[in-house]
Formats: C-alpha cells, sequence, structure tokens
C-alpha cells in the first residue's frame, strides 16, 4: 500500500536506548519515554508536561501537574465528561421542546428512526474526531482542530465562530430559563418577577460553579440529569408495558416509525435539523482532554457513550409516545399544540402529579445544559488567552483549583450583558430570546463540525501519525459528505428555524456569524504581518511546554519532524 492516499510513507521507529527507558526523574517528578515522534506507530502521550530530549520523548507524571496557569490534569473521568456533554443536549428539553417540532412540521411518524440517522452520523464523524484528539489534546476544541488540519487563518476564524455560536444558543438557553421559571415561581410563590431575573441569577450560579472546579459542576449536573431522565424513562416503560393507545401490551406498539419508508417521507431536511440540534453539546468532549485522566482513552469513550446513550434515548422517547398518542393521532396532536405535546403523552400515561414534575424538571434540564455550555466556552476563551490570541489574562488559572476562573468572570459577564441588553429591548424571552438565538447557534455548529470534518480529514493526509484507514481516511471521508450535506440542508432551512421575525432580522441573523468568522480571520492576518510570534502560536500546542524543555523538535500535532510535511 506503499504510496496510497490514505497511508503515509512508513518510516523507521526509533526506540529509546536502555538507559532512557529507566526510570529517572526530570526536575525531581517521574518520568517514563515514548517512542520517538517520527514513528509510524507511535501513540503521543497528551502533551501535559515534557522535555524533548534530541529525538527522544521523555514525558513527566501527569499527577503533579497542578502547575500554577495551567489546567488541573487528571480532575474527570469519563463519566464527569458524559455527564457534561449530555447535559448539554439537555434530554428533557430536547423531547419537550424539539420531539414535536419534528414530528408536526418534518417527516412525522418517522422522527423516532430520524434520530437513528443522525446518530449514525454523528458517530462516523467521531471516528476521526476522536483519533485526532489522541494526537492533539488541548481545551481549544474545534479551534485548535480547524488550525492543526486546515491552517492557522481558518483556526482563528473557526475560533470566533465557534465562541460566537456557543454564545447564542448559551443566551437562548438563558432565554428559555427566566421564561419557563417565571410561571413556576408565581404559580407556586405568588411572586412575579421580571424573567431576566432569574436568567441574571442563572449566570450567577454558573460561575459559581465553574470556578469550584469541573467536579462540582459534575455532580450538580449528574443529578439533575438523573431526575430528568428518569420521568421519560418511566413513562417510556410504561408505555413499552401497556402497550400505549393500543393497549395491546408490546405486541401491541407500532414499529412503522422505523421504517425506510416513514423516515425519509415529508420534511426530511427539516427534521434532520431538529434532530440534530438534541445532539449539540457532544462535540465538547475534547475540551476536556487537558483535566481528563489519560485523555487518549477517556475522550474517545466518553463521546461515543455520550452519543449512544443519547441516541438510544431519543429514539426510544420518540417511538414510545409516538405509541402513547397512536400512529393515526400524533400527528394532528402535535401540529396543534406543539408546547404541551410531552405533557399530554405524560398526563395521559402517568397522570398530573407527573405533569407538575417536569414543570420543575424542565427548569433543570435547561440550567444543566447552560451550566455545560458556560464551561465550553470558558475553556475557548482559556485556550485562545493562554496563546496571547486574545487578551492573556484569559488564560490564567487559580491557584489552588486550576480552573479557568478568569475566563470563567469574562463568559459570565458577557452573558448578562446579552440578556440585560434583550431585556432592555422588550421582546420575548422564549419567542425572541430563544427562537432566535438557539436557531442561529445550531445552524452554526452544524457548519463548524463540517469544516472540523474536512480539518481532521486534511491532518490525516499531511501528518504520519497514524497509518490505520478506517479511523483516518474512511470515517473522516464519509462524515465529511454527511455533514456537508446536512449543512447544506441546515441552511437552506435557516428562516424555519430561527422563526419569522421579518427578512431584515434574518438577514442580520444571518450575517452575524459570518462577520465572526472573518474577525476571527483578520486578526489572523495581523498576526501573520505584525506579529509573527504570536501567529505561531495559533492552534499550536508549544504553550503546555514548561521552560526548561522549550527545546527545539517536533511538538503534537505540528509536522515539524515528521515524514511527508505539507
Amino acid at each position: 500500500m506503499r504510496g496510497s492516499l490514505w497511508r503515509p510513507r512508513r518510516s523507521p521507529i526509533r526506540r529509546t536506548s536502555r538507559i532512557s527507558r529507566r526510570r529517572g526523574s526530570i526536575q525531581g517528578r517521574p518520568t517514563r519515554t515514548r517512542f520517538a515522534w517520527n514513528s509510524p506507530r507511535f501513540d503521543p502521550v497528551p502533551p501535559d508536561t515534557f522535555a524533548i530530549q534530541g529525538r527522544v520523548v521523555i514525558v513527566m507524571s501527569s499527577k503533579d501537574s497542578a502547575a500554577p496557569g495551567r489546567l488541573r490534569s487528571g480532575s474527570v473521568g469519563v463519566g464527569h465528561i458524559v455527564f457534561f456533554v449530555v447535559s448539554a443536549a439537555a434530554p428533557l428539553s430536547g423531547v419537550v421542546l424539539g420531539v414535536p417540532v419534528v414530528i408536526g412540521l418534518g417527516n412525522g411518524l418517522g422522527a423516532a428512526g430520524t434520530f437513528v440517522i443522525v446518530s449514525l452520523v454523528l458517530l462516523l464523524f467521531s471516528v476521526g474526531y476522536t483519533a485526532m484528539s489522541r494526537r492533539v489534546v488541548n481545551a481549544g476544541g474545534f479551534y485548535t482542530f480547524v488550525a492543526q488540519g486546515l491552517g492557522r487563518v481558518p483556526g482563528l476564524a473557526a475560533a470566533t465562530f465557534a465562541i460566537f455560536s456557543y454564545t447564542a444558543i448559551q443566551a437562548g438557553m438563558f432565554g428559555a430559563l427566566g421564561a419557563y421559571v417565571n410561571p413556576l415561581v408565581h404559580e407556586y410563590v405568588g411572586l412575579d418577577i421580571p424573567w431576566w431575573i432569574y436568567s441574571l441569577i442563572g449566570t450567577a450560579v454558573c460561575w459559581v460553579l465553574g470556578v469550584r472546579r469541573v467536579q462540582l459542576g459534575a455532580k450538580v449536573l449528574g443529578v439533575m440529569l438523573v431526575l430528568e431522565t428518569s420521568l421519560i424513562l418511566v413513562l417510556d416503560v410504561v408505555v413499552f408495558v401497556t402497550g400505549g393507545a393500543s393497549g395491546g401490551g408490546p405486541a401491541g406498539l407500532s414499529w412503522e416509525p422505523f421504517d425506510p419508508k416513514t423516515i425519509f417521507a415529508g420534511a426530511m431536511g427539516i427534521a434532520m435539523v431538529f434532530v440534530y440540534t438534541s445532539f449539540i453539546g457532544f462535540e465538547a468532549t475534547v475540551i476536556y482532554g487537558e483535566e481528563a485522566v489519560n485523555p487518549r482513552r477517556t475522550v474517545p469513550r466518553a463521546t461515543y457513550v455520550s452519543l449512544i446513550v443519547m441516541g438510544i434515548f431519543y429514539a426510544a422517547s420518540t417511538w414510545l409516545i409516538i405509541n402513547s398518542f397512536g400512529i393515526g393521532a400524533v400527528i394532528g396532536i402535535a401540529q396543534q399544540d406543539p408546547g404541551n405535546f410531552a405533557a399530554q403523552s405524560i398526563e395521559h400515561t402517568l397522570g398530573r402529579g407527573a405533569v407538575e414534575i417536569m414543570n420543575v424538571l424542565i427548569v433543570t434540564s435547561i440550567f444543566a445544559a447552560v451550566l455545560a455550555f458556560h464551561n465550553t466556552l470558558a475553556r475557548y476563551l482559556y485556550a485562545l488567552g493562554r496563546q496571547g490570541l486574545l487578551w492573556g489574562g484569559l488564560g490564567r488559572t487559580h491557584a489552588q483549583r486550576q480552573s479557568p476562573h478568569v475566563a470563567c468572570a469574562v463568559q459570565a459577564v458577557s452573558a448578562a450583558l446579552l440578556i440585560v441588553v434583550f431585556a432592555a429591548t422588550g421582546a420575548p424571552p422564549y419567542t425572541g430570546l430563544y427562537v432566535w438565538a438557539t436557531g442561529v447557534g445550531a445552524i452554526c455548529i452544524i457548519v463548524l463540525q463540517a469544516v472540523a470534518s474536512v480539518a481532521v480529514f486534511t491532518y490525516f493526509r499531511r501528518n504520519a501519525v497514524d497509518n490505520r484507514p478506517w479511523q483516518t481516511f474512511v470515517a473522516p471521508a464519509l462524515s465529511v459528505l454527511a455533514l456537508v450535506s446536512l449543512a447544506v440542508v441546515s441552511l437552506s432551512n435557516f428562516s424555519l428555524l430561527v422563526g419569522d421575525p421579518g427578512p431584515i432580522a434574518v438577514a442580520a441573523l444571518a450575517a452575524l456569524p459570518v462577520l465572526a468568522a472573518l474577525a476571527g480571520a483578520g486578526r489572523a492576518l495581523w498576526l501573520r504581518r505584525n506579529r509573527p510570534t504570536q501567529y505561531a502560536k495559533i492552534g499550536a500546542t508549544q504553550d503546555f511546554l514548561p521552560e526548561s524543555a522549550s527545546q527545539p523538535g517536533p511538538q503534537p500535532g505540528s509536522t515539524s519532524g515528521l515524514r511527508n510535511p505539507r
């Protein structure tokens, strides 16, 4: 297969000497050694703190890597990351808000099967995505991947584009939080406080939890996630046992929602876009690479587990909710009253008390999503600040907790400003802030993921670090085709996703993400011309190196010292 498209040229394996294989110490820390960088099967250690001696890499133990200015390594495991990304997708919100739209405006009964298709597409994307995460461990997520695969200018453009996208989604979720908390408090407590007060309180709580390290945040998200999913799982079990509207037990359930003819009927494009929004957040697994226990294994496992759990949950729940209404009636109900669609199914199956529980848990579900997006945004800002591409203070970490406390504060303040400005316009929090901001952010994330899939494919063509065909060629190529198609469909349905605010507002909303990407590209071009040293840091991982280890040599994710650099 020498010279084939997917397999890079082999280079001789350079193993460490007998002396270098012995456990020693660097600056008083235990060390271990790996293969040289030019090994074709080299499986690089995450760039935690390491020194380069010639062509041999000696890696320090990550147990003692809680140095100032660094994120605390080894602080999160697979369970922590899964809770964060699944909570960011807000499963209860997806069922309550997304499923009725897919059924009523999309492909009707085929909604359940559409969740299976989108899950498979995202799993396909994750193959190359997680393979690259083993080589590029950085809190920058998509930004670092695009910079490594496509170049520094597209990389910084992806960074500002990603910040805009997640900021828009988070702002929309804060609007939904205020919209749901306000009537709930008014009904049970009797207070009539403006919605934006609750949104600001949520911002402050996110700030505190973000600074107090991700473990505390993961525990909070874990409790919320268990509560909200338990309600839907109870509904699923009861419908499965009773047979739903048919009343014939499991044998009476209809499997028509998984029939290919049903799935590809109706407005399939609209259905796929809204189904995709239910998965937004899974891609954030890689941003916890620096803080993960053994990120080379933790990040891929967390990604696959998150997608599989969400895919099964959404597909099964949608299928059973359809059966709870009956095949002949469910589409009409979803079209007539989408806001109370899930509540009607829960009340009919579990009683009015379960609906009251749902009204509380939908608030916790939204807050869990907001907290997860807060952590994602804070780490994007941290990565850019640490490399000097934005204000350097963003790259500081807490002296004791090693959390990106400055980035958390800046992110919280920016969210509060957006809430205050939008509240001053008098627009409603749900039909205004939530629908517009979330619609724009969802489309942007789809486009960003499509660009990232191209970057992953290109990265493995340029770097001789992995010669596995499925992980580095076949799956990335197929994911490019799938995600580009999904991006085209989402853009064609832009006006539907953002509602109907008018042609001028639609044009303005469409222009904002483009301007965000152009701002990043412009900043990169300016740095290349005026500050080449800072420009060289875009997407690089050298900033992990301690001063004593900043010797010349190939770095993780760079083409220096690799075979066939282009």
